[in-house]
């Protein structure tokens, strides 16, 4: 039968058949040698209709040699892209409740300022990459736990809850740090290799949450009450770069972590 109507019988397209030839997946039983027509017999359709159902699978082009190949290896194959798709599914579900949840109540998020007293600290940079978000907060959790005992067997302990600011490298645009720090009694020596200074005293304004406490986030986008405290801020005039948004751990009393606060610095 011709390409027409192969197609026709088996619901591929043209431009698919073509192209399954050129990969070697579905190649013609005949091709003329004058007129190039390409002939397909009915002995084609199983591995025709395997393709077919791929294609409506979403299985990638790539994968479809492994479907076409043993038993074995094709129930591997549509078993993995099978997991594949019910892990989108779950992200897409996870997404509409988010979505759901935005357009029947937003979350109104409290804020308030208070004084802020001064305050030396040190901290160490941790670059960002957006792909590994788990790995880097390990990574900003060891940074942590390695400067708290740094300054600790030098007489600086800590002297509150840790704290980040995520900027921009500096000489760079699209680089990202996060810089952990701990507030301390006095300021490292200069020859540490970390990097410190001083919060100066004066008006912060400040929103918190818990980690127990239900709220819509939107997935790969900053937590709600960071939006809510830069809008707020903007709202009273404030001009605000991210760098200078400090995330303070909020801690219960016996110094673990059960929430965040967050705070920018306002004009009194």
């Amino acid at each position: 039968m011709s390409i027409g109507e192969f197609a026709q019988l088996t619901g591929l397209s043209l431009k698919a058949l073509r192209l399954y030839d050129e990969r070697g997946l579905l190649s013609p039983a005949v091709v003329d040698p004058w007129s190039r027509h390409r002939r397909y017999t009915a002995a084609q359709f199983e591995r025709a209709l395997r393709l077919r159902s791929a294609r409506s699978a979403d299985l990638p082009l790539a994968e479809m040699p492994a479907l076409l190949a043993d038993e074995g290896g094709a129930a591997a194959t549509l078993a993995a892209h099978r997991a594949r798709l019910a892990a989108e599914r779950e992200r897409q579900d996870a997404a509409l409740d988010t979505l759901e949840r935005l357009l029947a109540e937003p979350v109104r998020w409290e804020t308030e300022v208070r004084q802020a007293t001064a305050q030396h600290w040190a901290g160490v940079v941790l670059p960002v990459d957006e792909s590994d978000v788990d790995s880097a907060n390990e990574q900003a959790n060891e940074l942590f736990a390695q400067l708290w005992r740094r300054l600790s067997e030098a007489g600086n302990a800590p002297t509150g809850a840790f704290w980040t600011t995520i900027r921009t490298a500096p000489e760079s645009e699209t680089e990202i740090q996060v810089l952990c720090c701990w507030p301390v009694a006095a300021p490292p020596p200069a020859d540490w290799g970390v990097e410190s200074g001083t919060i100066e005293s004066g008006a912060e304004l400040v929103t918190r949450w818990r980690f127990d406490q239900e709220a819509p986030v939107v997935d790969g986008a900053t937590h709600p009450a960071v939006l809510a405290l830069l809008a707020d801020a903007e709202r009273r005039g404030a001009s605000v770069s991210l760098a200078q948004v400090r995330q303070i751990g909020l801690l219960d009393e016996d110094g673990q972590p059960v929430g965040m606060e967050v705070a920018v610095r306002v004009a009194e």
